[in-house]
């Protein structure tokens, strides 16, 4: 009786599970997103930064080394040797020729070299084509001035081949023009060059008795 009131006793209630809440720290969400955002002004401000110093040296460069300026010739001198055994003897003058002396100079103002072939020059008389020559090939340096000598052999029975030759020779003045020709290339690097040709055209009038040259006037012109 005593065992069978021991079964029938009520069994003692279990331990309670003992449940650990862990307090979770709130993320801090606005203080990471301003972090990351003033990474990014700093980030985009060092790129425009940079772009903006590599434009203006680019810009820069342009404007002044890469920028490829035209060159220029110009007529120094002129003297023409043999005028004084000149005459209106057409007999006398067989085989004779005259000595013009052209000196011109090309000027490069660049900061490369200008490259130029072989030069061609010539001078006319009454319309006529009296005396041709070419120069040889050269290079003006990076900001230099190159001179230039170029000789041209005017040949005298075409001069007095020309109609109105008797009428100067009377009246002692022997109006010439002159041309140069000159074709290069200015070369800064592989993909910067140009190509030009530069040209000069002058006219002017010898004295037969003093043998000076007078009235000498030039226009320059510029090809690419």
């Amino acid at each position: 009786m005593a065992e069978r009131r021991e079964q029938e006793k009520p069994l003692a209630p279990a331990t309670p599970a003992i449940v650990f809440v862990e307090k979770l720290t709130p993320f801090p969400a606005a203080e990471f997103i301003s972090r990351r955002r003033k990474r990014c002004l700093k980030c985009c401000g060092c790129s425009a930064a940079l772009l903006l110093i590599i434009a203006v040296t680019t810009l820069a460069l342009m404007l002044t080394v890469f920028h490829v300026k035209d060159p220029a010739i110009k007529l120094n001198s002129v003297n023409i040797h043999g005028f004084d055994k000149l005459s209106n003897n057409t007999n006398a003058l067989a085989g004779f020729n005259l000595t013009l002396v052209a000196g011109i100079s090309i000027k490069n103002p660049n900061a490369a070299s200008f490259k130029f072939d072989e030069a061609t020059a010539g001078v006319h008389y009454g319309g006529a084509l009296v005396g041709e020559a070419r120069a040889p090939a050269g290079e003006a340096g990076p900001r230099r001035k190159r001179r230039m000598d170029v000789v041209v052999d005017i040949m005298v029975d075409r001069l007095v081949g020309v109609s109105r030759f008797e009428s100067d020779y009377a009246a002692g003045i022997l109006p010439l023009s002159a041309f140069a020709r000159v074709k290069g290339v200015v070369k800064i690097t592989e993909v910067i060059k140009r190509s030009f040709v530069v040209k000069i055209n002058c006219s002017f009038s010898v004295d037969f008795r003093s043998q000076v040259i007078r009235d000498r006037s030039c226009m320059r012109d510029l090809s690419l």
